[in-house]
């Protein structure tokens, strides 16, 4: 995700701000930038490419202001440019924005503002948070304003926004004010008595203080210079109240490279946890998109989803959600789409792929196209070859994922498919509602399993065979098979995905003290839940171990990883982050570099 860094005090901010800038580089960036005030004016610097590059060629170091805001942005609205980099500013250029998030009715205030006589100069959804806040003070009709009336203004543009976003807004008229905005992305305030910071995580500033407050859903943050350095006050904007005292100062007890991973030991397990606030973003993001894309899904009679691995799970999951509309989605091993492809003018094909390089996606997105075929991309980075190569771009809004283990990324995948299943629903005229609600609902069933990452813990270290089976049926199939593949490529143990019902066409014969079983076991609301029940109790006939992945008690299995009860059509984003902490414990136990296991690459860019 995008990296914020934010100053206030008596050292030049843009120092501050370059080095910030520099210990978010691992977050990943396309572009990045600073805006500071010196003196009356605000001086924005901005370009493309790696912070130093920028910085050397816009010449950062040269402003001299205290006060100012930096970004390092990873694109999801608008091309990888200059014009779309951070911070953006109004039409006056007095007020500079940096912005990580989604702001998604960005369009109808875009247009609004448009047509209010607003200039636009990029293509994201941020700018149109200076702009609002513009003509919040133009409503005043007062030449100048007084900061309380300013800061007033602020909060009611604020209140105009939906979506996701961590805001630092900087004033070339308040020079000695800086505010910061929390909603649903992480924010965190850096206290140090004659300065302050502001940052997307504590990295940002960690080199200056280790005193820091946990901004809430819906802190505003007003730093202000006094006679003794600079005063903090926190602004609850839902519950519209000052709240400062009730926020608790800690002391973070980090190094750079711990504060990276968020005080966990692997990024793998930060990603994990982030999981929650990842949803969020990609159940945002590209909404014309998706719905373009539905009617495209209507409108093809053959319509596949082509990926390798973690993103052709996704596309499995994506598969049983279709069919349930009676539409006939087919997922295919993206290497073998050449071989069993049936592509023509009639075909629409949509490609699933992380990094948008992965060499046997991009072969046969560029295959479906020599046929004269529709071709989608779902993808995590802008600008990559698939995005340039595909008629229609979807984004995850995922954000950078550092661990070579796929976890966000595939839960935001996944959302990206459920909302493609509802809107396709609601085009051919289906009640789509009960699915709708579930969007609001998902990040906190996510919040729930990852919770029991102690108990899950523990069950992995009760695991001592060297062979195991994930097995499910229907819709969790497709997270036995992903359960499979992250338990085998970081514990480098044996483990193989399949359908509960393949036990007794011959592998049940391979239950013994050295295979367990992982049973992914279907809501109870579910036809084929007594069906796994009755696949569990043969291999327990058989004195085999089974750890139940399920949200009722089974009596007969060994070991129980308890989650919500939930409709079988979203239990999909329950199963796959348990068995993604299941893995992951198991590997540490067993000391693997999780991060980077052997032999992978977090890229596949070669057949």
């Amino acid at each position: 995700m995008c990296g914020i860094i934010g100053y206030l005090g008596d050292k030049k901010a843009s120092e501050i701000l370059l080095r910030g800038l520099k210990r978010l580089e691992y977050r990943g960036y396309d572009s990045c930038g600073i805006g500071v005030v010196e003196g009356d004016r605000l001086i924005v610097k901005k370009g493309v490419g790696k912070i130093d590059e920028v910085s050397k060629s816009e010449n950062f170091l040269e402003v001299d202001g205290k006060v100012g805001i930096g970004h390092s942005r990873w694109a999801t609205h608008g091309g990888i440019t200059k014009e779309n980099a951070h911070p953006h500013t109004d039409c006056k250029e007095e007020l500079a924005v940096v912005h990580n998030g989604i702001i998604s009715n960005y369009r109808e205030l875009k247009e609004e503002l448009i047509k209010r006589g607003h200039i636009f100069r990029s293509q994201t959804d941020t700018e149109v948070i200076p702009h609002l806040i513009e003509e919040e003070i133009r409503r005043l009709n007062k030449s100048h304003i007084s900061q309380e009336e300013y800061i007033e203004a602020v909060k009611r543009a604020i209140k105009r926004l939906e979506g996701t976003y961590a805001l630092l807004i900087l004033n070339k008229n308040f020079p000695d004010l800086l505010l910061g905005v929390r909603n649903e992305n992480p924010l965190l305030l850096g206290v140090k008595g004659e300065e302050c910071f502001l940052g997307s995580d504590i990295s940002a500033f960690l080199e200056w203080t280790k005193d820091a407050i946990l901004l809430e859903e819906g802190d505003m943050v007003i730093l202000q210079k006094g006679g003794n350095g600079v005063d903090y006050s926190i602004y609850n904007l839902r519950e519209e109240r000052d709240v400062s005292s009730e926020r608790e100062k800690i002391k973070v007890d980090w190094d750079i490279e711990t504060a990276e991973k968020g005080g966990y030991e692997h990024f793998m397990l930060k990603e994990i946890m982030e999981e929650p606030e990842v949803i969020k973003n990609s159940a945002r993001v590209s909404k014309e998109e998706i719905e373009e894309l539905a009617r495209c899904i209507r409108d093809y009679s053959r319509v596949y989803i082509v990926g390798m691995g973690t993103s052709l799970h996704a596309g499995m999951v994506g598969e049983y959600w279709f069919s349930k509309l009676n539409k006939l989605v087919i997922p295919c091993d993206a290497s073998e789409f050449l071989v069993k492809g049936i592509v023509d003018e009639d075909t629409l094909v949509i490609g699933i792929t992380q990094s948008g390089e992965t060499y046997d996606t991009i072969k046969a997105i560029r295959y479906a196209k020599s046929k004269g075929a529709k071709t989608a991309t779902v993808v995590n980075v802008l600008g990559s070859t698939a995005t340039r190569i595909s008629d229609i771009t979807v984004m995850m809004g995922a954000g950078i994922e550092i661990s070579v283990c796929a976890t966000k990324t595939y839960l935001s995948q996944l959302m990206i498919l459920y909302r493609l299943f509802i809107e396709y629903g609601k085009i051919v005229g289906r009640d789509m509602e009960i699915f709708e609600r579930e969007i609001e609902r998902i990040p906190g069933y996510i919040q729930e399993v990852i919770e029991k990452r102690e108990s899950i813990k523990k069950v992995a270290e009760s695991l001592k065979a060297k062979n195991y089976l994930f097995i499910s049926k229907g819709i969790n199939l497709p997270n036995a098979l992903e359960g499979a593949l992250k338990f085998k490529e970081i514990t480098y143990l044996h483990a193989e995905g399949m359908s509960s019902g393949f036990l007794k066409h011959g592998t049940i014969s391979l239950i013994d003290e050295n295979m367990d079983t992982v049973a992914l076991v279907p809501p109870s609301t579910s036809e084929l839940f007594r069906s796994v029940v009755s696949n569990i109790e043969e291999i327990k006939a058989r004195n085999g171990k089974v750890v139940a992945i399920s949200p009722v008690e089974i009596e007969v299995v060994d070991h129980l990883i308890k989650i919500p009860e939930v409709l079988e059509e979203v239990s999909p984003f329950l199963y796959a982050p348990a068995c993604q902490l299941l893995a992951y414990y198991k590997a540490v136990e067993l000391g693997r570099d999780v991060d980077k296991p052997r032999g992978l690459a977090k890229s596949v860019t070669v057949e």
